[in-house]
């Protein structure tokens, strides 16, 4: 069953030289996509150049004061609360044409687990 993946691009802020914590500000910024959309994903990928860069669960979504303009007038932008990096799969360099600078894409990766499974804490 296809997963939504949210990309993101970082081409304006991304460095060779970041790590990986100086990266996730600029990936939990604002962005141009409604809550339920980008709630329905489980991961993000930052892109730069058209190649991912980072990959991070998302643990929330949330509306920011930031707004965009579409044609029905002004929208508040979303923020994302990542969790823990992950690896990047050969399945994310399909990346799609990001309007607004996101996009999300249904690939063929397994879904994230729980983060924790409470049946194994003591």
């Amino acid at each position: 069953m296809p997963v939504p993946v949210m990309f993101v691009s970082v081409n304006k802020t991304f460095d060779p030289a970041y790590t990986l914590a100086e990266l996730e500000p600029w990936v939990e910024r604002a962005w141009a996509m409604t809550v339920a959309k980008a709630s329905a994903c489980d991961r993000v990928v930052a892109v730069f150049d058209q190649t991912p860069v980072g990959c991070w669960r998302i643990r929330g979504v949330f509306t920011t004061e930031e707004t965009y303009e579409t044609t029905g007038g002004p929208r508040q932008r979303v923020g994302l609360s990542l969790g823990e990096p992950l690896p990047i799969l050969r399945a994310y360099t399909e990346v799609p044409a990001l309007r607004r600078g996101s996009a999300t894409l249904a690939l063929d990766i397994q879904p994230l687990g729980p983060e924790r499974d409470e049946s194994l804490i003591a």
